[in-house]
């Protein structure tokens, strides 16, 4: 046998026999204290234990909280402190406090007061009042410190607080929370303003001197009601909570309508860039904010703002579109044959091939040009907003491998470059006011327990393109509401002036045929308030396009806002008191909104309830709730809506007479009802 051999085998026999020792050793010490406990070491000696003070809330622009943190309690007592006296006074009198204020736990005083006095006979130090796995409130925790022998006295008192946790509450729910964040087991901060500003909203950390009892049980060796960390700073956001319902409804709607995938709208007002609503459909993800899509048309619009600023076109001049656009290996068509339409025209209209072909006439020699607008309109960086998630937008570079003829046209039209909703949101909230672009803000002050104030950092506003750029792309944009593709939301009322996109989508690096439609803009028109964008992922049901998906939903937002705040309208509104829009007295809520939406009559209220009143006035309609029980709340419906509301209930249903809708309902015997068609409902 060779050395080597010799020594690889010696080598093995004494890694064995090193194994097999170390596994007889942890088998001896699992045998031989297998009966001992891992607190005994505890037991015999305290030790320090790290509190937290409590976490800073989070409030609406309203001062409304959105999220908070609520202290939680224990409460024990050291019966040792009582003497004779005060056990024959008064501890009767603290069991039947402790039954008063906990009828479910204690029913009867008699079991309390004898626990407790025994408990005083074996001179126990340490004594819960309640179950170990009760916690109380700060109200509960104040209710018993004023029952009898919990006192304070000028010595040290018998009652002992715990201070548990501060458990994190969100009072509206849902309600906007991939914005806010969460807080996993009340203590790690995840996603969101909850972990964007964890350092400030924390509360300062403290130790504390606890002992562990064998049965695992820590109990403070100083009163934890009187030695507080100081508490986490607050935050005072700039989301509207009304605001913030309606529009998380309004797409909730129309992500069940149409079967998307995803969904996501925000609301933005104009002058300020303050965040009034941002919504995620389902509120598990921020895409708002973190997801970077394909802007499809909607970037056409950035498109249009460099050729106003290269000064290679003009607004209203004319030119021939030609069928098909074909760079390099690649064809781009818009389905028609070719035309001679205005710039304003191509916009209105969506046109691929015009917008594709101007951008690679005007830059395809010097595309440095066309990217260093977009760099100017701050399209191919971050938005600044106070979340850590914001990623940056995504595109192909000049110098990259990738860059090739059809990069450019294509990115006219919304490819080759990502952006997340809110990037997009903000540059043409700039656009509404007269090119100066403002950082979206989320976060208005940042207020801490001394009482000092502090606003996040965000980056410098700056004049992005010409007020008369601005000016002449808001005038486009109104007349793709007006005469383009999103004619459909056009209201008398106000103007509104976006733009619509219908992108395709891209699954493992090749476009699909499945889309994302979305529509961008701002109201009123001609002195721009608030802007928002709407976009629909992946529509299954109905139609794709942005003007048919997304603009309603924008429509719909802003009836609310413009209803909620009148001085929005810009237009004077003639009284027309012999004639009222139609209506029938009661009608499905999310089928007539679909209705009203297609024939631009606005309907500003949206009640909780799916079947609702209706009030027609010459300029709106407006939705009342309606919670009558069945079958009575068919009285007022359309007939064929009755039937499907009843029938879906299990009745059998008949009906007689003439009118558009059922004017009376007759009970017969089992679950048959009788319909009467009339002109006029009884309310």
């Amino acid at each position: 046998m060779s050395k080597p051999l010799k020594r690889f085998y010696v080598f093995f026999i004494a890694a064995a026999l090193g194994w097999v020792g170390l596994v007889g050793r942890l088998i001896y010490l699992q045998w031989t204290y297998r009966d001992a406990s891992p607190y005994d070491p505890y037991a015999k000696r305290p030790y320090l234990k790290k509190v937290a003070g409590e976490r800073g809330s989070i409030f609406a622009r309203d001062y409304t909280v959105l999220a908070t943190s609520m202290p939680f309690f224990r409460l024990a007592v050291d019966p040792s402190l009582w003497s004779a006296e005060d056990v024959r006074d008064s501890l009767r009198g603290l069991a039947e406090g402790l039954s008063r204020l906990f009828p479910d736990i204690y029913p009867q005083p008699e079991p309390v007061y004898r626990f407790l006095y025994n408990r005083w006979k074996a001179g126990d130090r340490h004594v819960y009042l309640l179950p170990y796995k009760v916690l109380l409130t700060y109200a509960q925790k104040k209710a018993v410190e004023q029952l009898p022998l919990l006192h304070k006295r000028p010595s040290r008192r018998a009652l002992i607080v715990e201070k548990i946790t501060h458990k994190r509450s969100y009072p509206y729910g849902n309600l906007a929370r991939a914005t806010l964040g969460y807080l996993i087991n009340d203590s790690v901060a995840w996603r969101g303003l909850e972990s964007a500003f964890h350092d400030f909203l924390r509360g300062e950390e403290r130790w504390v001197l606890v002992r562990r009892l064998p049965n695992g049980v820590e109990i403070p060796l100083e009163d934890l009601a009187e030695f507080e960390p100081q508490a986490g700073a607050d935050l005072f956001t700039t989301l509207d909570p009304h605001l913030q319902d309606l529009v998380s409804e309004a797409l909730e709607r129309a992500v069940q309508t149409h079967q998307a995938k995803e969904g996501v709208a925000i609301l933005m007002e104009v002058r300020t860039g303050d965040i009034l609503a941002i919504a995620n459909a389902g509120e598990n993800f921020n895409h708002a904010v973190s997801t970077l899509w394909e802007p499809g048309s909607t970037f056409k619009v950035a498109t249009a703002a460099a050729l106003l600023e290269a000064r290679a076109v003009e607004a209203h001049q004319r030119f021939v579109v030609p069928a098909s656009l074909t760079v390099a290996d690649r064809t781009l068509s818009d389905g028609h044959s070719g035309e001679v339409m205005s710039f304003s025209e191509a916009l209105a209209r969506s046109s691929n091939v015009a917008f594709a072909s101007l951008c690679y006439k005007a830059f395809g020699s010097k595309p440095e040009q066309f990217y260093g607008y977009l760099e100017r309109f701050k399209l191919l960086e971050k938005s600044g907003v106070s979340l850590y998630s914001e990623p940056r937008p995504a595109y192909i570079p000049l110098r990259s491998p990738h860059f090739n003829a059809t990069t450019l046209p294509w990115m006219a039209i919304g490819y080759n470059i990502r952006l997340t909703p809110l990037q997009l949101l903000t540059f043409y909230n700039a656009i509404a006011n007269d090119g100066l672009w403002l950082a979206p803000r989320l976060v208005r002050e940042i207020r801490y327990p001394d009482g000092r104030r502090e606003a996040p950092t965000l980056p410098p506003s700056e004049r992005i393109m010409s007020p008369s750029t601005a000016q002449t792309l808001r005038r486009l944009m109104r007349e793709v509401v007006e005469k383009g593709t999103a004619r459909g939301i056009a209201t008398p009322l106000y103007s509104i002036a976006g733009k619509t996109g219908t992108a395709k989508k891209v699954e493992r690096g090749t476009y699909v045929n499945r889309y994302r439609a979305s529509f961008v803009g701002f109201f009123p028109a001609e002195r721009p308030r608030y802007s928002c964008i709407v976009v629909i992922d992946d529509p299954q049901k109905g139609s794709i396009y942005g003007g048919e998906v997304a603009a309603p939903v924008f429509r719909e937002i802003a009836d609310a806002v413009v209803f909620r705040d009148l001085g929005v309208a810009p237009r004077s509104v003639e009284p027309l008191p012999d004639r009222q829009l139609p209506s029938l007295p009661v009608v499905v809520q999310h089928r007539t909104i679909q209705l009203y939406n297609a024939l631009s009559i606005s309907t500003p209220d949206r009640p909780k309830t799916p079947i609702v009143r209706t009030r027609p006035t010459p300029h709106f309609v407006q939705f009342l709730p309606h919670t009558a029980p069945l079958p009575e709340r068919v009285i007022g419906m359309s007939l064929r809506s009755a039937v499907t509301e009843l029938e879906a209930a299990g009745y059998q249903v008949y009906w007689h007479g003439t009118g558009p809708f059922v004017s009376r309902i007759e009970m017969r015997p089992g679950k048959e009802v009788l319909l009467e068609l009339g002109y006029e409902a009884p309310f």
